[in-house]
């Protein structure tokens, strides 16, 4: 399985993306939510022509932004000429909210929301705990404690398992849905617990690495991070004296194989 990053930020891209990260395995690949910046990155690698599937763990704009470009008409006209006749890309999104934020939001920029069906094959994930097939993968799904429906993700192809942890403060159903996982990505949002943690459904490196301790995870790459570098430093820093595995920060552009 390979992992790819395309962007990190948290609430605004400010030179590094916003989280959504390409899975590829030996079925095809997955987009694991499209926040700003990630069409761009997409359509410069080429990557964006092989796309077999996008999966959205909530409806925040920083997790689901470029989904508005990516359904207008300039955009699939682009993609027609660059890649040839495109089919529809299997999108997944929460029941709860999906498809009423997606439209609502693509109206409320003036566009026209059926240029949702035209682009995507829309469908909607269980709110239960159920799990998906596509790109050759199995995607399971389990609630993170966050401020609107969010769904943390277990992606495996049957060799290799990942864990994409969302949005979402530290809870036992997270380390119990990142049990055994090769590679737990997980948010570093803020560097010092607080009542805004929980308030806001949000985790430090510390319990980012304490989640991959407890769930005896195989490696921790730290993502949904803020745009200040020296906290981010430390925030690995004391992730890294948490778990005894690897630990990176989620760069864009980075390659993780395993």
């Amino acid at each position: 399985m390979r992992l790819e990053v395309l962007g990190v930020r948290v609430g605004s891209p400010l030179g590094a993306g916003c989280p959504s990260y390409a899975v590829s395995g030996e079925g095809g690949t997955l987009l694991l939510d499209c926040g700003p910046g990630a069409l761009d990155s997409l359509w410069r690698s080429g990557r964006i022509g092989a796309l077999d599937g996008i999966v959205v763990s909530h409806m925040h704009q920083d997790h689901m932004l470029d989904l508005v470009p990516f359904s207008n008409g300039v955009t699939r006209e682009a993609l027609r000429e660059r890649f040839g006749e495109q089919r529809r890309i299997p999108l997944y999104v929460p029941r709860a909210t999906g498809r009423r934020v997606l439209s609502e939001v693509i109206a409320a920029l003036g566009s026209d929301p059926g240029g949702v069906d035209e682009s995507f094959d829309l469908r909607e994930y269980a709110d239960d705990g159920g799990s998906v097939g596509v790109a050759g993968f199995e995607v399971r799904f389990a609630p993170t404690r966050h401020t609107v429906p969010c769904y943390a993700m277990r992606v495996t192809d049957g060799a290799a398992t990942l864990v994409y942890g969302a949005d979402g403060a530290y809870t036992d159903t997270l380390v119990r849905h990142a049990t055994g996982a090769d590679l737990a990505l997980l948010e570093a949002t803020y560097l010092d617990a607080g009542p805004e943690l929980d308030e806001n459904g949000h985790m430090t490196g510390e319990q980012a690495a304490e989640v991959a301790r407890a769930a005896g995870a195989g490696r921790l790459v730290l993502t949904h991070v803020m745009p200040f570098d020296e906290e981010n430093a430390e925030n690995l820093r004391r992730a890294r004296a948490r778990f005894d595995g690897p630990v990176d920060l989620a760069d864009p552009g980075a390659v993780f194989e395993f």
